[in-house]
């Protein structure tokens, strides 16, 4: 029965009361028709409000040569989303679902051979925001600041998160999870990456400014803040063992500092700082950083001066940034409204990605059949195709006297 067929029946049901002048009857329907209209809104609500959201940028096939990753597979609950990771295995011959949600696997029946499971491994996903999630102009909403600011991107669109995931069974008693931070340049998603907190305050207003783009001195200046680099989004869990350091930067107009963090046992804690001279001005850096469950520090116990600090013209390693504009809006002490966009950057990615967005897939599911549905050709023959087998049998009947001749030289 629909909600129109509902109303019909409780305002015929309120007339028939009213008529009869039965007070109670009005009443009771009344309360009747509250609760089952509450109950109805708060379903609804309930059903709104219930999809985990995957960040915009990360929807969509992603791939490298080893697998293929869907981030939104459509089955995401109210805590989390549950991804679809595909291993291209046998030299990208077939296609195992390797990890996937409850719906695809009764939707889409399994294979049955000895490279996939018939019970897939069950992953879910959450994103805690490393930097924002800005997008070019015309592509997506533009992200607004506390103080009013939007955010675009210039060139490419561009965001950065800390991927939780959780992984079925325990270990050791706890949930097994891990954190894989994760940027996104373009349609490039990195493992390796820095981020900073955008500077464009920095930027002393001006009424000459009114109308421009513009930029402070190197757009890359800053404190370049590193996490703990993932081995690769698995579907088992990872120990991110091997790397017991960060590598995190500090960029000036001209120079920049590698700031080495090493891991410790210290007490995390998010207000200490240190620093260091750079030109004969002090920089102040924070003295810890949290990365997972990881702590890092970059000076021992109570110091406070980072020591055995060196210089370098450009970062160590091949890089991509991200370029954004921020959008301002000022009155000057005249009264005037000064409206200028500030050009920085918030995103260093060094190496090359590890995944790329498949823009020519639509379907997975149609990619797979597809991938699975080729056949291997046939291997090359052992000897070259010839005609008329061309042999002297001279060389079996009346064999050379010297034996010690190489077998490839009989018949010469």
């Amino acid at each position: 029965m629909t909600v129109a067929e509902n109303g019909a029946d409780f305002a015929e049901s309120l007339f028939k009361c009213a008529k009869n002048a039965d007070i109670q009857c009005v009443k009771l329907s009344l309360k009747v028709f509250s609760l089952t209209f509450f109950s109805l809104f708060s379903v609804l609500s309930f059903a709104e409000d219930s999809v985990y959201e995957i960040p915009e940028l990360l929807k969509g096939i992603w791939q490298n040569d080893g697998r293929y990753i869907v981030f939104d597979s459509g089955e995401n609950t109210a805590e989390s989303a549950i991804p679809m990771i595909v291993l291209r295995t046998f030299y990208r011959w077939y296609d195992d679902r390797a990890a996937e949600g409850e719906v695809a696997t009764n939707a889409f029946p399994r294979d049955k051979n000895n490279t996939t499971s018939q019970r897939p491994e069950k992953l879910s996903i959450q994103f805690e925001p490393l930097t924002d999630q800005v997008f070019v102009q015309g592509k997506g909403e533009a992200s607004i600041q506390d103080d009013g600011d939007s955010i675009t991107a210039e060139n490419a669109s561009s965001g950065a998160w800390d991927m939780i995931i959780h992984y079925d069974g325990k270990m050791g008693g706890k949930e097994k999870t891990c954190h894989v931070p994760i940027a996104v340049i373009g349609d490039s998603l990195y493992l390796d990456f820095v981020v900073k907190q955008e500077d464009s305050d920095s930027v002393p207003m001006s009424s000459l400014l009114n109308g421009k783009i513009i930029e402070s001195g190197n757009i890359l200046a800053g404190y370049w803040r590193n996490y703990e680099k993932a081995q690769g989004i698995l579907i088992s869990t990872q120990e991110q063992k091997g790397q017991s350091e960060l590598l995190c930067y500090f960029v000036t107009d001209t120079k920049v500092y590698p700031l080495r963090y090493w891991e410790t046992d210290m007490e995390f804690d998010a207000e200490a700082t240190a620093h260091f001279d750079a030109d004969g001005k002090i920089i102040e850096i924070p003295k810890h950083l949290k990365s997972g469950e990881k702590i890092f520090t970059c000076v021992k116990g109570r110091r406070t001066a980072v020591r055995n600090l060196t210089e370098a013209d450009d970062f160590l390693q091949e890089k991509s940034t991200n370029t954004i504009l921020v959008h301002k809006v000022r009155q000057n002490d005249s009264g005037e409204t000064i409206d200028y966009s500030v050009r920085t950057s918030t995103i260093c990615a060094f190496g090359k990605p590890y995944l790329t967005r498949a823009n020519d897939l639509s379907s997975i599911q149609e990619t797979i059949e597809s991938d699975n549905s080729r056949k291997k050709p046939a291997p090359e023959p052992l000897f070259p195709p010839h005609g008329i087998l061309d042999f002297d049998w001279s060389i079996i009947s009346d064999p050379p006297e010297s034996y010690d001749r190489r077998m490839l030289d009989l018949g010469k």
